[in-house]
């Protein structure tokens, strides 16, 4: 199953290297990436497309932890993770 998932983050260079080690490590498969700076620079948003059989809230509770993560959203399922 495909997931979508919208990240919005702190404009570092360390933070997609980040997200992508988790879910390396959740072992979800990378579908596609897509990074946009946000309007004032200090931010970027990430849209995350991830494969895998696996619960998405695996990931989702994973990447929410992480310090840069200012909010996430899943955009591919009935239920909305979000953390602001």
């Amino acid at each position: 199953m495909q997931h979508t998932l919208t990240i919005t983050t702190s404009n570092e260079a360390s933070v997609v290297e980040r997200l992508l080690q988790v879910t390396r490590y959740r072992g979800y498969q990378l579908a596609g990436l897509e990074l946009t700076p946000l309007t004032d620079r200090a931010g970027m948003q990430i849209t995350l497309k991830v494969k895998s059989d696996k619960p998405i809230t695996l990931l989702t509770n994973q990447l929410a932890k992480l310090y840069d993560v200012q909010q996430l959203a899943l955009a591919s399922a009935d239920v909305a993770v979000l953390r602001a």
